[in-house]
């Protein structure tokens, strides 16, 4: 199958609600920019809320996506070769999504997020059918090189400067020290680590109001929340789908004016849930990105504070986003991969950062705001722009 030099192939779901799924879209985006022609996607998106406009820049190769999803139903076996780039998911072992290995491209693009620095001979045999590997962290990039596996190149994730940047609260909330928590529901996001800390900051601050986003398709497992320590229980299954998150914090002991849960959230309707909060919290045991929506609670002027482990170190070092520093080792378990270079967050050392942002806000509000100006440099445009350079990919005109 041949097509202009101007095209490109993305392999996984496009959505606005997951990483990966605004990860894809944001490329299409920019190869639209570019004045790309063709856009190809070889799986139906999902639900994907946009502004009017970016919709209509859409219509076409989301009609396309459908017409190519549902031939690729019917035939499963069908194998789909493209002379131009086609980026894939690549996760641990070098893992994908379900049929990326029926399509193929010229070159071959794995996008990896690996959580797990495992690899087995299974896994050195994927590797070898791609031609390239975008790291999205420097945890990452360091990892994938120190296997030979072929040329790895560093291209962060970004932020939409259109919408995750400061701006005015709705002054519903004022009374209230809004603590927000983002990332889907699993241990990996150490939302056990959150409660315990919001539970000891509430009983000093009663006015203190945690907002989640932990919605999740999949169920978490309770054993390896319950090794930790923290809780030994996860939300249910919800009737339709996600998770029963509130019924979950209710059994927790949190009263019912103490949180508010939210349900799955498009990208778009973000940037006014974080302009609401005092400060974010992410106690990630594990990132292979840089954890997107700690950056975007950057870019929004919010007073941020992630792990200092794994692809979250980016944040810090380079951005100097605010830290916990102290990570002991995560405890292992049969039911997990390695948890090489995961990171124990302490429960009280969340408490001291809720602590200090209650007890300083004008100077904590002050720094988040000079954090937000250097997310400029971090727009997903330019970020973007590296990452289609590096694939082949030339605006009209460039050798």
């Amino acid at each position: 199958m041949s097509s202009p030099p101007s095209s490109l192939a993305i392999s996984w779901v496009l959505s606005t609600i997951s990483g990966y799924g605004i990860y894809g879209l944001q490329i299409v985006l920019q190869f639209l920019r570019q004045g790309g022609q063709q856009i190809i996607l070889t799986r139906q998106p999902a639900v994907t809320v946009v502004p009017p406009l970016i919709q209509a820049k859409l219509e076409a190769p989301f009609a396309l996506a459908r017409k190519l999803h549902a031939f690729l139903q019917e035939k499963p076996d069908e194998l789909l070769g493209f002379d131009h780039a086609v980026l894939h998911g690549c996760s641990t072992d070098f893992s994908g999504f379900p049929g990326q290995d029926k399509i193929w491209g010229k070159p071959n693009v794995a996008c990896a997020a690996i959580e797990h620095l495992l690899v087995t001979d299974h896994g050195r045999k994927i590797a070898k059918n791609y031609d390239m590997f975008i790291a999205i962290s420097k945890w990452n990039a360091d990892f994938l090189e120190s296997l030979n596996v072929g040329p790895v190149h560093l291209c962060y994730q970004g932020i939409d400067g259109t919408l995750f940047q400061p701006g005015p609260r709705s002054g519903l909330y004022g009374d209230r020290f809004v603590i927000f928590s983002g990332g889907k529901f699993e241990f990996r996001k150490g939302q056990d680590i959150v409660l315990a800390a919001f539970k000891i900051f509430r009983a000093r601050h009663p006015e203190a109001l945690l907002v989640t986003c932990w919605q999740n398709l999949n169920i978490p497992d309770a054993k390896v929340f319950e090794r930790a320590g923290h809780c030994s229980t996860v939300p249910e299954a919800a009737s339709d789908f996600g998770l029963q998150t509130t019924s979950w914090l209710l059994q927790q002991g949190l009263p019912a004016d103490s949180f508010i849960d939210l349900p799955f959230t498009h990208n778009l309707l973000m940037p006014a849930v974080l302009r609401e909060c005092d400060v974010a919290i992410f106690p990630n045991r594990c990132e292979g990105g840089t954890n997107l929506v700690a950056m975007e609670a950057m870019a929004c002027g919010v007073p941020t504070y992630v792990a200092y482990n794994t692809g979250q170190k980016d944040l810090v070092d380079l951005i100097g986003c605010g830290a916990f520093r102290t990570q002991k080792p995560v405890k292992p378990t049969p039911l997990m991969q390695t948890v090489q270079d995961w990171g124990e967050t302490g429960v009280e050392e969340v408490v001291e950062a809720l602590e200090y942002v209650y007890t300083h806000r004008t100077d904590a509000a002050k720094k988040a705001l000079d954090l937000a100006e250097k997310m400029h440099a971090w727009e997903w445009g330019p970020l973007n722009e590296k990452l289609l350079r590096v694939i082949g990919v030339r605006k009209p005109g460039e050798a």
